[in-house]
């Protein structure tokens, strides 16, 4: 993997786009990858994904108007250097949620500021979509550096799944988190 260039403030320089149909196989060399170096951290596994064409992963990166979308940070030559996924729900009492999915930072473009830039990008995202107001997660609860990402972000821990993956024998616990899009969520509704 090449280097990304780095600004002044040390962070790679990253253009942050809807990933389309043509980035499917950078998404999945990303995504395959992120499932072997880092099992813990999501609900897929490698042996189940890596047969998987890229060509099916096309399907999930939807519209930005949607409220489905995937969003990819590219360093200056093009590749694909981190991504993350926003799926709204589809049942119509629903519809005003929806999941971050798949935040994912190649492993040689980890710890610089890659996550912080997506997750923004993601929730300024979801803001635009009318009828949206929240976005929720799952973080594996061992993993403090990214449960502070999503807090810097404004997602606050709201429950905490036991034992949600087990890999290898060994269970991890998955922290539910958060983050109510609008000041006042529920504008046209009435609490009984």
């Amino acid at each position: 993997m090449s280097a990304a260039p780095v600004k002044a403030t040390g962070r790679p320089a990253v253009h942050i786009r809807a990933l389309a149909a043509a980035d499917a196989l950078a998404y999945k060399v990303l995504r395959d990858e992120a499932l072997r170096t880092a099992p813990d951290a999501f609900t897929s596994d490698y042996a189940s994904s890596v047969g998987r064409p890229a060509k099916e992963y096309a399907v999930r990166f939807g519209a930005l108007e949607s409220g489905s979308f995937f969003l990819g940070a590219f360093d200056a030559a093009g590749q694909l250097l981190g991504c993350v996924g926003c799926e709204r729900e589809q049942r119509a009492q629903q519809r005003h949620c929806a999941s971050v999915v798949g935040m994912m930072v190649a492993p040689g473009a980890q710890r610089q500021g890659i996550g912080q830039q997506l997750i923004a990008a993601c929730v300024q995202a979801a803001r635009h979509v009318p009828g949206l107001m929240q976005l929720v997660l799952t973080v594996t609860a061992s993993n403090t550096h990214v449960v502070r990402l999503y807090e810097q972000a404004g997602f606050r821990a709201w429950g905490l799944l036991p034992r949600a993956v087990v890999v290898d024998t060994v269970a991890y616990d998955k922290l539910h988190m958060l983050l109510l899009l609008t000041a006042d969520p529920f504008p046209a509704c009435r609490s009984k």
